[in-house]
């Protein structure tokens, strides 16, 4: 194992008596904590018929609890110059806070205040409801944006990993408070949850504080287990009058615990994961084809995506699909050593810059935990990283940038001529 990158950071693991897992990073050379309350809760575990309802609860967490108005959050956690803030994945929802170590008390009480004790009003839920359907209609107002939404429900069409965050307009306005309040208590269990920290901490003081609230979290049966997902390739269109021809289009990637990964997160590199990458190179820099190109990876727990992004003008939108056609299905030919150790050396880069963030620490132990149920070291990752060879990248670009193996959205003007399966197709 590379000793290069090894740390003398202090990694601990509690599991309370509840089964409520406390996972701590020691930083001491630090003079901030980032600490997450994690819940295994996200729109791929919703019943359609109530799509969104957890992008709700998030938000409406910070309505208020029995001892705090929101306006009591906003003032505390602006007082000590901290940060308070949630965000809803398709299989995670975290509730973050970053503080100074000496104001880590506070941060913990307030926390797990509105985690535990969120009193739901009645006249914010409706408030809130206009808040959420304005997000949806800020989404749907910017192509780029909007045409990530669609690319997802197409590629998972059928499936709940498919579901919009956000949920739709309809589902969002009809929700009620006791179908709010359900969730939340099925959901927000012991078993479902884990709590993270990095920074400037001790972690059985970290552990005293937080089961001093978190014993009250009520236990439950409920297991959000994924259902097996599968990708159908297919091509849709969606016609709009603006200026740019949007397009999304990928295939299936592999699991956040798939051993591909790693040469998945390469070939992201090399593709559209930077300014020296092949589609940023070809598309923007050679043909001055698009402002914004970039490819992407989507892993969750039993299944991922790979997918490319960009926005051209409709007279170039054909040659745009020839390029990204080529870069993809000629990628696995056209790999180098030099090409593999850029992108090595890039990913390794922001890697170890992200240690310098104690969120993106706190980050990365939540998904560890979730994900391997144990604690990935740094070394560990690089090692297994610089472990992909040639060849292996080679077999896994060709697996996954088949010939008719797309899902490709086209958002705007798009010329009634074009066919986008001549672009893929053997």
């Amino acid at each position: 194992m590379s000793s290069k990158y090894q740390n003398s950071v202090d990694y601990r693991k509690t599991t309370l008596d509840n089964g409520l897992r406390i996972v701590t990073e020691a930083v001491p050379y630090l003079r901030s904590v980032s600490l997450g309350i994690w819940v295994h809760s996200g729109s791929r575990f919703e019943d359609p018929s109530q799509n969104g309802i957890c992008h709700f609860i998030e938000h409406m967490v910070f309505k208020g609890t029995h001892r705090r108005s929101a306006l009591d959050i906003a003032k505390e956690i602006d007082a000590v110059g901290g940060a308070l803030n949630a965000f809803t994945s398709k299989e995670l929802t975290c509730f973050y806070c970053r503080v100074l170590n000496e104001n880590l008390e506070l941060a913990i009480d307030l926390l797990t205040d509105i985690f535990l004790n969120a009193s739901f009003p009645e006249d914010e839920i409706e408030r809130e409801k206009q808040v959420i359907c304005q997000e949806i209609y800020q989404v749907e107002d910017s192509p780029e944006d909007y045409v990530h939404e669609i690319f997802g429900f197409q590629f998972w069409r059928g499936d709940p990993l498919g579901q919009p965050i956000m949920g739709t307009i309809p589902i969002i306005t009809g929700l009620t408070r006791d179908a709010i309040i359900d969730f939340k208590g099925r959901h927000y269990t012991p078993e479902q949850t884990v709590v993270c920290a990095s920074g400037n901490l001790d972690h059985d003081r970290f552990v005293d504080m937080i089961q001093t609230q978190m014993h009250k979290l009520p236990s439950g049966l409920s297991q959000n287990r994924p259902t097996a997902s599968e990708s159908e390739p297919c091509v849709h269109v969606v016609h709009r009058d603006i200026e740019q021809v949007h397009v999304c289009l990928g295939t299936e990637g592999p699991s956040a615990t798939d051993d591909r990964r790693h040469a998945a997160y390469i070939l992201n590199t090399l593709l559209g994961g930077g300014w020296s990458s092949r589609l940023f190179q070809e598309v923007r820099e050679k043909r001055g084809l698009a402002y914004s190109v970039y490819s992407f990876l989507s892993s969750f727990a039993d299944t991922g995506m790979f997918g490319i992004y960009a926005g051209c003008e409709p007279q170039r939108f054909q040659e745009l699909l020839g390029v990204i056609s080529a870069e993809t299905l000629n990628l696995s030919s056209n790999l180098t050593e030099e090409d593999i150790r850029t992108a090595k050396n890039h990913i390794k880069g922001n890697l170890i810059l992200a240690l310098e963030s104690t969120e993106a620490r706190m980050n990365r132990l939540a998904k560890c935990e979730f994900y391997f149920d144990r604690y990935l070291t740094l070394a560990e990752i690089i090692d297994s990283m610089e472990a992909v060879t040639l060849v292996e990248l080679q077999e896994t670009a060709e697996q996954m940038f088949t010939k008719a193996g797309y899902t490709i959205v086209g958002l705007g003007p798009i010329p009634e001529e074009t066919d986008f399966r001549a672009f893929f197709q053997p």
